[in-house]
């Protein structure tokens, strides 16, 4: 076990995150309990749904050079076990394929705190925890994501949000594997100084096939992979640098921070109070960014008016200032995508399949659909998108637009005149529009049903939702474990 005996090069960010996370109480209260499960159920759902996305069978496929029957953990969607680190990368590519799974946005950053749930799996069924024990580290990972978001800021030295994540997952991988509190601030230092992820990532520039780089798929899960090997080599008594956060080239000088951290930790991680944040994750019903729910909100409540689509004439949207910034002014070409990337980063093309189709789901990006003619026609025809400074600003802060929903609102003009409005207002899944149980199952049978069964995917929401009851996670993984490649590792041409 390490010491840090040298009063002069104390590191009192790592010291009063590791005591934090070892001396907060475990126990869920029955609200932060459900938020638990709700993350859990909604990250299946993303996952499963996702496990034929190209990214994913590229990730199996490196997986499989080094997988067995009686490995660690499970490579989810097939019967195949590897080391935790390498079932973290692999499982947790899954959640960012479709741009689905959950999102928190604090004071100074935001991100997709779901991105650790492969790795704490991972973590859990190497432990032997149980599935309370689970839910507890999420809890406890979340909290940490949400004060990292309130404590730093990524934006000025150009780094990704998923250098702040890889902390909440550490947190959570050291509840799991109940490092103490020595193990765990070494873990922090090894999670911090040895992996930084630059915003390059988020470039919007194009590969020669038109993607966005496939490493977006990859970013969140390397860096949740990165943090369980931290915690894992902390276990066993490997130390990492001596002031990861506040040394000369530190994570604070990294970042390029210039107000105190430190003073806002101390203020959001109180041992004494009980874990709650991970209640304030926003879900996402549509397979799109954040920053476009609303939009899609918005026509299919017009559209409900409309009746007949033919009678259109156009469709005007007014998205707030970050919205239209994200989904349209520094895209490439938005009204003439040519992949599912750059149509799921449109905010033009992503309205004209919520008109067309009444409906958003992960196939409305599908190649093919993307380049139908009259689909194309359809969107460069009748699509008009304006910034609406009135629904939200940029200067207002990311904080201040999340509260109100990201909003949008759209008018619907017919060829004889008639106008019909969608309202801007917060989209399901928004802490002010929450998901019920029985909405997180549809999500998940929605998404897991075509691959697996409705009658699978049933069983699969009813274990997550009585994980609090399960001495371990056998049972879940059964569920999780499939005949690959006969299932997933099937070549999708129309991607």
């Amino acid at each position: 076990m390490s010491s840090r005996p040298n009063e002069a090069f104390r590191d009192e960010i790592a010291e009063l995150i590791a005591s934090y996370v070892v001396g907060v109480s475990k126990q869920l209260n029955a609200h932060t309990e459900r938020a638990a499960k709700c993350v859990l159920i909604d990250a299946m759902a993303v996952s499963v749904g996702a496990l034929r996305h190209p990214a994913a069978q590229k990730a199996r496929q490196h997986a499989y050079r080094f997988a067995g029957a009686t490995g660690s953990a499970l490579i989810w969607g097939t019967k195949q076990r590897t080391s935790p680190e390498l079932a973290s990368l692999t499982n947790g590519v899954l959640l960012r394929c479709y741009d689905y799974n959950d999102f928190m946005v604090g004071k100074r950053n935001s991100g997709h705190p779901s991105d650790m749930v492969g790795g704490v799996i991972a973590a859990a069924e190497w432990a032997g925890a149980s599935g309370a024990e689970l839910l507890s580290a999420l809890a406890v990972g979340y909290e940490l994501v949400g004060a990292a978001f309130d404590a730093f800021s990524t934006a000025p030295g150009g780094w990704d949000y998923t250098n702040l994540t890889a902390i909440g997952a550490t947190a959570a991988i050291a509840t799991v594997l109940k490092l103490d509190e020595s193990q765990t601030r070494e873990a922090l230092a090894m999670t911090v100084v040895p992996h930084f992820a630059s915003d390059e990532i988020e470039s919007g520039e194009l590969n020669a096939r038109g993607d966005l780089t496939m490493w977006k798929r990859f970013n969140g899960s390397d860096a949740v992979r990165n943090a369980l090997q931290a915690c894992l080599l902390a276990s066993v008594g490997v130390e990492g640098a001596i002031r990861p956060f506040v040394g000369k080239c530190g994570f604070v000088k990294k970042m390029q921070n210039t107000w105190d951290p430190l003073a806002v930790l101390r203020e959001v991680l109180v041992t004494e109070r009980p874990l709650a944040r991970i209640g304030q994750a926003m879900m996402k019903r549509w397979p799109v960014g954040s920053v476009a729910q609303s939009a899609i909100q918005a026509t299919l409540d017009a559209r409900a008016q409309i009746g007949d689509i033919d009678r259109l004439k156009e469709i005007r949207v007014f998205a707030e200032e970050g919205a239209y910034e994200h989904l349209v002014q520094i895209r490439t070409a938005p009204w003439e995508p040519i992949s599912r990337e750059t149509a799921d980063h449109s905010l033009p093309y992503i309205v004209a399949a919520a008109a067309i189709d009444g409906y958003v789901h992960v196939d409305s990006f599908n190649l093919g659909t993307v380049l139908d003619p009259l689909r194309r026609k359809f969107l460069k025809d009748k699509i008009k998108v304006s910034s609406a400074p009135e629904l939200g600003t940029l200067a207002g802060g990311k904080l201040a637009r999340a509260a109100a929903g990201y909003l949008s609102r759209v008018e619907m003009e017919t060829l004889d005149g008639q106008i019909f409005h969608g309202a801007p207002r917060p989209f399901p899944g928004h802490p002010d529009n929450p998901f019920s149980d029985s909405d997180l199952l549809a999500k998940l049978s929605e998404n897991a049903a075509p691959l697996i069964g409705k009658s699978h995917a049933q069983r699969l929401g009813d274990a997550m939702l009585s994980l609090d009851r399960m001495p371990d996670l056998t049972s879940l993984m059964e569920l999780l474990a499939f005949d690959a490649p006969a299932q997933v590792d099937v070549p999708l041409a129309a991607e």
